[in-house]
């Protein structure tokens, strides 16, 4: 813990699930760790929000594993002596992806998803051949699992680079490139673009790696929820940083990061929006960890004069992912209780999904709409504060465009009415979509609230609304 002079070894700036994680390894090593967070709980994209009674998650909806991992995040728990419950979605289709005449069950394991691949596209079977066996040789560079056993043996070093090698010619060609090349048809490259939303960029920009990362994780490794909700990963977090001695400053901010020199010598502090953190103060410490958003860190905390004018020039023409627009509700309904699966919808009413990005990244309104619905009631029905008796907890949402102009907001994010109509609009646009994978939801409807990429901006201070961190493309994620 920081000493009454305010001195600490380490300051993390940004208390989500990336410098929570950091911080706990951190104390776990004799680090004097202090975690500093503007928002009132810790957890940032793992948190979770209440509102009349309800408990909604804010940005973990479901996991993926890789080889005996069940889910791949149990590699950087476990060590931290982290044992958390995990419940598992359906395996026999997890993701259920709707088209205007054709139903999809992405299943788990490599050798189910390709017969089914072929049973629902049979004269494409040696493009989907040639397909799974390029990705997975690509996706073995997202195995996490992997830095957390036996790094210090060579042969495993080598090993995993002999396994990894397929991800190298992967990152210098897009989904769409490959796509194109295997001659797959318009719904053959929708179905196996469905992980896009995990990644925010559309098939022409991701490079084939990343999303080969994305499939295999969930398709080697199944989907998963833990029980007790989001929150229970970060409080695990938060509880391992208090028992060896770290400190977590909520409602606080960071107004700039403390330099001299080339050296880093802490941060300032002052009160966070609510008012109830520690005064104007300074933190002293040799390093500081930045778990925050890249653009907010080099723009706004540091100073200038000590950034190279490269890496300022780099940082200011990052391009941002989509962000999102989310529907929460309860509906008057017990799902679980009628029988409905454990798992979640992709709803598509078009088969192009560039097409869907780039009218997005162009600043309009998409003529189709591509949405998610998780039922997070059904993922974890041991949570009771999810919902009532009877009813079930849903999310829905879909990639949306984050910009200012588009959402009719000023400088400081003031809403006007030209905001709540964009609100509106897209909130019907999901609640349509919603209608598909569960007749009569707009009816069932109890409760429900909304958030913009323009909340997600003003509360967890992502540039343009954006949870990704920067575009996962070629040019930005290739040194």
């Amino acid at each position: 813990m920081a000493d009454t002079r305010g001195h600490a070894d380490v300051v993390v700036i940004g208390a989500g699930a990336g410098g929570l994680t950091a911080a706990a390894y951190l104390a776990a090593l004799g680090r004097q760790v202090v975690v500093v967070d503007r928002q009132p709980v810790a957890g940032g994209q793992t948190a979770v929000f209440a509102d009349h009674g309800y408990e909604f998650d804010i940005g973990l909806h479901y996991l993926g594993g890789f080889r005996e991992r069940r889910p791949g995040l149990q590699a950087l728990l476990e060590p931290l002596g982290i044992d958390l419950r995990f419940r598992e979605q359906d395996p026999d289709g997890f993701n259920v992806l709707l088209f205007d005449n054709m139903t999809f069950a992405v299943p788990k394991g490599l050798e189910a998803y390709r017969a089914r691949l072929k049973e629902a596209f049979p004269g494409e079977a040696a493009a989907i051949d040639r397909y799974l066996r390029r990705i997975e040789a690509a996706g073995m560079v997202g195995d996490i699992s992997f830095p957390m056993r036996g790094v210090d043996r060579v042969s495993d070093a080598l090993r995993y680079g002999w396994e990894s090698r397929g991800a190298i010619p992967a990152m210098v060609t897009t989904l769409r490139r490959e796509l194109e090349r295997l001659r797959c048809s318009p719904r053959l490259k929708a179905v196996l673009s469905w992980p896009n939303g995990v990644y925010g960029v559309a098939p022409s920009r991701v490079p084939l790696a990343v999303h080969a990362a994305a499939t295999m994780h969930y398709v080697h490794g199944g989907a998963w929820y833990p029980e007790g909700g989001a929150s229970a990963v970060s409080q695990a977090l938060v509880d391992v940083i208090g028992r060896h001695g770290g400190e977590i400053l909520l409602d606080t901010d960071v107004s700039r990061i403390l330099t001299s020199g080339r050296a880093v010598g802490g941060v300032q502090l002052r009160p966070g929006p609510g008012g109830t953190g520690p005064p104007f103060e300074e933190l002293h410490a040799p390093v500081v960890v930045s778990a925050m958003d890249i653009k907010r860190t080099f723009g706004e905390l540091l100073d200038p004069a000590v950034v190279p004018a490269r890496v300022r020039w780099r940082v200011r023409r990052f391009r941002m992912p989509l962000s999102k627009f989310v529907v929460y509700v309860v509906l008057d309904r017990d799902l679980r209780a009628e029988g409905v699966p454990n798992h979640n919808w992709f709803v598509f009413d078009g088969d192009d999904v560039d097409a869907f990005y780039a009218s997005m990244e162009a600043g309009r309104t998409p003529a189709q709409t591509c949405a998610f619905v998780t039922p997070t009631s059904l993922k974890d029905p041991t949570n009771p504060r999810l919902c009532r008796n009877g009813q079930t907890n849903l999310q829905v949402f879909t990639l949306a465009p984050g910009s200012h102009e588009y959402w009719g907001v000023g400088p400081n994010l003031e809403r006007g009415e030209r905001y709540y109509e964009r609100k509106r609009e897209w909130r019907d646009r999901l609640v349509r979509a919603a209608e598909r994978a569960i007749p009569g939801f707009a009816d069932a409807i109890a409760f429900e609230t909304s958030a913009s990429p323009i909340t997600f901006e003003r509360y967890m201070r992502f540039s343009e609304g954006s949870a990704y961190g920067i575009a996962a493309t070629r040019s930005q994620i290739v040194v």
